[in-house]
């Protein structure tokens, strides 16, 4: 959700779609209580949805595909443009991120750490993915300044 708040607070057009079965949206929705616009839930200006069915037109869609652990990747994930694949390095996370990562064979993905101490990442770079990033902690579900510098990173042959 940092991503889409990040890309519409820079000029993009972004919004957030829930295709899993976890429901977090529903419970940002219960607890926020959003303006519902169409099929949007809108939040400080950012589009929020639960269908596929979007009001307009947008620069980026990221869609939460959830887990990778169902027994073939979504279609979801493997047509979109772009491929971030987010995991966490609590001991009990890492070995579930590195069979993610290796599902991914032969799909082009950005791994993503989150949550990662820096005494961890030294190893997650040289064991897990050489070509991983690492997201700062941000608790604000749509903080548009956070992980600002990540973001260009991960955007910038978009950016124009």
């Amino acid at each position: 959700m940092n991503l889409v708040c990040w890309i519409n607070a820079h000029g993009g057009t972004a919004c957030y779609v829930e295709a899993n079965s976890n429901n977090h949206l529903a419970h940002i929705i219960h607890l926020f209580d959003p303006e519902r616009i169409g099929n949007a839930y809108v939040l400080d200006g950012n589009d929020f949805y639960m269908t596929k069915k979007l009001n307009r037109d947008y620069n980026v869609i990221v869609t939460d595909c959830g887990v990778l652990h169902e027994q073939r990747l979504q279609d979801e994930f493997t047509l979109a443009d772009l491929r971030i694949l987010c995991g966490a390095a609590m001991p009990y996370e890492l070995a579930r991120f590195y069979r993610a990562i290796e599902r991914c064979n032969g799909l082009l993905i950005q791994p993503l750490g989150l949550f990662v101490p820096d005494d961890i990442k030294p190893y997650l770079i040289e064991n897990i993915n050489s070509d991983i990033l690492f997201g700062d902690s941000s608790h604000d579900l749509f903080n548009s300044i956070g992980n600002s510098s990540l973001f260009q990173i991960m955007l910038e042959e978009y950016i124009h």
